[in-house]
């Protein structure tokens, strides 16, 4: 069965920016992000080896969420101009590396993520969402697994259920109860994740839970009646669309053959002497390899 690795690569980008000191070129330029986001790439190629890759980024802040609901992530901080400058570095390299890299005016990487994943799912693939974003639990399912590059555990189903007490399918109910702090989503007061996961266990979904508040304490009957509008828009918020509009293909994200020359220029560069001599160890094996194939023919 084929792999397809489906990366959030705004999740990779702050992730790579905030875990690593201040790094700059030999120009000043700086350097940690993108240093800290190839580092990931290529320890999951390295530990995954997926024959299909796709880097799926956000593009802008209007979305359709925001345009139904101006509150949603609007106490998310701005994102810093030192990070801001090495995004459009970090697209380039992942096409010298042969990656494809994906945004979508109007649509959150999420949902991006969430339509290949289905499409590559029907086409027969194992799918692998790389995030640590727990929102995206939601998308695994048979031949779905999500692996958080944070912990490096990947997540199936019943892993899903070990972790949070609920399945996937019951995860969109699960973090509208809850709600989540980052993207100004307010939850059920006084539910958290355990009474959550024993309400949907016990009722299965929201509506049932609903349905039967004259089962539950006086103070959750209160909570929930109080948060019975919130729950629809919170369901709204968290659910990712999987019919984004995209015009490519899942065979078209088949990882390319990687532009050797052009990315130890750009590492030169950007003054990343291990990473040149990583790669320098890896194009000559890469060479053999090819030279070999080709005396079979």
């Amino acid at each position: 069965m084929k792999k397809i690795a489906l990366v959030d690569g705004s999740s990779y980008i702050y992730r790579a920016f905030y875990a690593l000191p201040p790094l700059t070129a030999p120009d000043g330029r700086p350097t940690g992000a993108i240093y800290g986001f190839l580092r990931m790439i290529l320890k999951l190629i390295n530990d995954l080896n997926p024959e299909y890759i796709a880097v799926i980024f956000d593009k802008g802040k209007i979305t359709f969420r925001t345009k139904q609901y101006e509150d949603y992530k609007a106490t998310r901080k701005e994102t810093p101009d030192e990070l801001k400058q090495q995004i459009p570095e970090i697209k380039r390299l992942l096409k010298l590396f042969g990656i494809k890299v994906l945004e979508k005016e109007g649509f959150e990487a999420d949902d991006i993520i969430a339509t290949l994943a289905k499409k590559a799912k029907n086409k027969g693939f194992k799918v692998y969402v790389v995030t640590p974003d727990k929102d995206m639990m939601q998308l695994v399912s048979e031949n779905i697994y999500l692996l958080n590059p944070v912990s490096n555990i990947i997540f199936d189903k019943e892993k899903v259920k070990e972790k949070y007490g609920v399945y996937p399918e019951q995860f969109i109910d699960y973090q509208a109860l809850v709600g989540d702090t980052v993207d100004n989503i307010i939850g059920v007061k006084g539910v958290g994740p355990k009474t959550a996961s024993k309400l949907l266990n016990q009722y299965g979904n929201i509506e049932n839970i609903l349905n039967h508040l004259d089962e539950l304490s006086p103070k959750l009957q209160k909570a929930f009646q109080e948060a019975i509008d919130r729950l629809e828009k919170n369901r709204f918020l968290v659910k990712l669309d999987d019919n984004v509009p995209l015009d490519i293909e899942i065979e078209n994200l088949k990882r390319e053959k990687i532009d050797w020359e052009s990315l130890i220029k750009e590492f030169e560069k950007l003054g990343f002497k291990s990473l040149l001599k990583e790669i320098g160890n890896k194009e000559q094996k890469y060479e053999k390899k090819e030279k070999s194939q080709r005396t079979l023919f």
